[in-house]
C-alpha cells in the first residue's frame, strides 16, 4: 500500500507483506537466510531488498526502496509467483486496541489523529491496520464499550438485493463490511446520558476528512482495502455472506474492543 524501505513509509503490514515476498524469492538471494516476517525494518530486511534489487531487478545503484507500481514490487511478485493467501483456521478474532486514546473529530491535526485504535485480525491472513472505534459526535451516539462481541460478514448501507458482484472493496454506498452482534443491541459509552446501547453497528472504512461513523468501528480508508480482502478472500461465495438473510451472513468470530 505504500513505499517500504530506505526512506519509506513502512507501515507494518506493508513491511511484513515485502518479507514475505523476499522470502518466496530466497533462493535467488544465497547466501542470505529467510527473514522473520515481523513488520520491522532493521539491517537484515534492508540488505535482502538491496541484494534483490541489485541481482533480480539489476540496478547497479539500488535505492533500497519497494514502491507501490514500482518494479522492485513487480520483481518480487513475478519471481514468486501468484499469491495464495493462508485458509482460515478456526475462529477469525478482529481486536481494536484504543489505548484510552479519543480520536480527534476531524482530520484538523492530520489524519492518524483521527483513528487511534491498532486493529489486529488473528485468523486467516491476518493483518495489522489502523481504525477507530468512535462517532464522530459523541454527543449523538456512543462509542461500542471494552467486550468481545460476535461478528458476522455482511452488507452496510443497505439497498437492493446482493450479488456475487458486490463481493468487492468499495468505500461508499452498499458494499459489503463486518456486522457486530447480528445487529442487535450493544452497549456503548456516550456524552448522552441517556444513550447506553446501540443497534446496526458494523466493522466499515472511514474516511479521509471524518469518519462518518455513528458509532461504528472504523477503519483508515488507505487501510480498508487490505483489511476487507482479507475476508473477501477468505469467503468467496456469496451464500457466506447472506447466511442468516440478505444483508447478515456467516458467524465468522469475535470483535474485541479493549484498551
Amino acid at each position: 500500500m505504500q513505499s517500504v524501505g530506505k526512506g519509506g513509509v513502512n507501515r507494518s503490514t506493508d513491511v511484513k507483506t515485502v518479507q514475505e515476498l523476499l522470502n518466496d524469492n530466497i533462493g535467488r538471494l544465497t547466501p542470505l537466510r529467510p527473514l522473520t516476517t515481523d513488520g520491522r525494518i532493521g539491517p537484515a530486511t534492508q540488505g535482502a531488498i538491496d541484494e534483490f534489487q541489485r541481482r533480480v531487478v539489476k540496478m547497479p545503484f539500488p535505492d533500497g526502496r519497494v514502491d507501490p507500481g514500482g518494479k522492485t514490487l513487480a520483481k518480487l511478485n513475478e519471481a514468486a509467483g501468484p499469491i495464495v493467501p493462508a485458509p482460515v483456521v478456526g475462529s477469525i478474532r478482529v481486536i481494536f486496541a484504543h489505548g484510552g486514546v479519543v480520536p480527534e473529530p476531524t482530520n484538523a491535526k492530520g489524519i492518524d489523529k483521527l483513528y487511534e485504535s491498532r486493529v489486529t485480525v488473528v485468523g486467516g491472513s491476518g493483518g495489522t491496520f489502523r481504525g477507530s472505534i468512535y462517532p464522530d459526535d459523541m454527543n449523538v451516539k456512543g462509542r461500542i464499550k471494552d467486550g468481545t462481541y460476535d461478528l458476522y460478514l455482511g452488507f452496510h448501507k443497505r439497498a437492493g438485493t446482493p450479488t456475487a458482484a458486490d463481493l468487492v472493496v468499495r468505500d461508499n454506498g452498499f458494499r459489503a463490511a463486518l456486522i457486530v452482534n447480528n445487529d442487535q443491541n450493544v452497549p456503548v459509552i456516550s456524552d448522552n446520558a441517556s444513550k447506553t446501547t446501540s443497534n446496526a453497528i458494523h466493522v466499515h472504512n472511514g474516511f479521509n476528512s471524518k469518519r462518518f461513523s455513528e458509532g461504528c468501528p472504523t477503519l483508515c480508508p488507505s487501510d480498508w482495502p487490505a483489511f476487507l480482502k482479507i475476508f473477501l478472500t477468505a469467503f468467496p461465495k456469496l451464500e457466506a455472506w447472506t447466511e442468516r438473510n440478505a444483508y447478515v451472513g456467516k458467524k465468522i468470530g469475535v470483535l474485541e474492543v479493549k484498551a
